[in-house]
């Protein structure tokens, strides 16, 4: 019995492990520095780049002028962003999306990215 339960439970898991519903949530804060950069510009907003100050080397980048005018006008260099981090059932990272940078949950952004700069060491995910 035991066998024919594994032969019908075995060719479902890859599909299981898919699912949305089985995936397991995180959400951590990180330290964050921010700068602008107004070179850079995507359909009339401009970049605002942050780099994990505990992982250096790793980047998030928005072009978004509300976020720039929240983090000018609050003048702080050292914010803290709000990471959502998606694992499978199996406990591999999937994915991330940030819930509030430096309190603000909607902005508006023309284009976002992850990226790093050289060959970081570790990663913060």
């Amino acid at each position: 019995m035991k066998i024919v339960n594994l032969l019908i439970i075995a060719p479902l898991i890859p599909f299981l492990a898919g699912c949305s519903a089985l995936e397991k949530k995180e959400v951590k804060e990180y330290e964050m520095t921010w700068a602008v950069d107004r070179d850079q510009d995507n359909d009339g907003h401009f970049l605002v780049e942050f780099e994990f100050v505990n992982f250096p080397g790793h980047k998030v980048g928005h072009f978004s002028n509300a976020l720039i005018e929240h983090l000018e006008n609050k003048a702080q260099k050292e914010i803290v962003i709000e990471f959502e981090l998606t694992y499978s059932i199996f406990g591999k990272f999937i994915g991330f999306r940030e819930k509030s940078i430096d309190g603000v949950q909607h902005y508006a952004s023309t284009f976002s990215y992850f990226g790093t700069e050289g060959d970081p060491p570790k990663s913060p995910f």
